[in-house]
This record gives C-alpha cells, sequence and structure tokens, in this order.
C-alpha cells in the first residue's frame, strides 16, 4: 500500500498562535504577512521527496473569508514550488473539524494536526497520528484520545520521526 500523508494548514502549516492572529485580523488584515510555522517547508519537500514521493495533500477547515486569504497566502509563500505539493492537493473540509472523508479520498497513512479533536476523528482510520504543539485547554478536553497520537513539537521532530 502506498503510503500518504495529511497535513492541517493552521499552526501546522501557518503560524497563528506564534503571530498572534486574531478575527479581527483575518477579516482586515494582510493575512499574507503571518508567517509559516519554523521549518515546515523545508520539511515537506524532504518528505515529499523521500518518503511519500508526491502523496501529501492539505487539509484545512475555513470560512468563505478565510478561504480565500487562504489561498492567497499560499501563493505569496510560493508553497507549492517550495514544498512539490499540487494545488490540487489542497483542500477545504466541508465536514468542519472531522476530516475524515479527505483522508479516506487520500488514503491517509499519516497525519498531522494542532487539534486533538481533529485527530479524534481519525482514531482508527489513519494508522499515525501526530499531535504537533497543541493548545493544552484543548489536550485535557479530548484526552481520551492520547493514546492514540504521538505528540510532536517541531518540524524537525516529524522529519526525524518519519525518516528513520
Amino acid at each position: 500500500m502506498r503510503e500518504s500523508f495529511g497535513v492541517d494548514l493552521g499552526n501546522v502549516i501557518i503560524d497563528h498562535v506564534g503571530f498572534g492572529t486574531t478575527p479581527e485580523f483575518v477579516q482586515s488584515g494582510d493575512y499574507n504577512v503571518i508567517p509559516q510555522m519554523p521549518g515546515v517547508i523545508e520539511a515537506l519537500w524532504q518528505l515529499n521527496q523521500e518518503r511519500f514521493a508526491g502523496n501529501i495533500f492539505v487539509v484545512y477547515n475555513a470560512s468563505d473569508v478565510a478561504d480565500q486569504k487562504i489561498l492567497s497566502w499560499l501563493k505569496s509563500h510560493d508553497f507549492f514550488s517550495r514544498t512539490g505539493i499540487y494545488p490540487a492537493q489542497v483542500m477545504r473540509t466541508k465536514n468542519g473539524r472531522d476530516k475524515s472523508s479527505i483522508c479516506d479520498l487520500y488514503q491517509a497513512t499519516h497525519f498531522v494536526d494542532d487539534r486533538l479533536e481533529v485527530l479524534s476523528y481519525l482514531v482508527d482510520k489513519v494508522k499515525n497520528l501526530y499531535l504537533l504543539k497543541p493548545q493544552q485547554k484543548e489536550v485535557k478536553q479530548y484526552q481520551d484520545f492520547l493514546p492514540h497520537v504521538q505528540l510532536v513539537t517541531s518540524w524537525d521532530e516529524i522529519v526525524r520521526t518519519l525518516l528513520v
């Protein structure tokens, strides 16, 4: 079976927490100035070249307003050429935080998100789940799912884990 790696966008690719993004900023600010997560571009490029061979997809949940800004962010940061991920492999979910239908579509074997709630929908559906720099309040709320995920603190750690 071919491996497939799914990646969330907010706080996994785009560094909202580090930047301090607010709902007001999403509405009226220059979304393109929000930085990427440290190491994400290099990590996605390396994983795409070495282990997943073009089988990486990005899935996110966003409002209509945020959706247009996200697509602009991806273009302004030259995301596609810098990672080797095609625009068709970036999808907005229609099911809120439940990303399982898109993971099914791509036959995901690995998935990384910053929200344990999102990963909870993928337990028993995606074999390898990675929780990247989560918010502790949210982790406490969904702590029953912690045994099913691997906690990771950086993209460097994800690369080391996946390219062993």
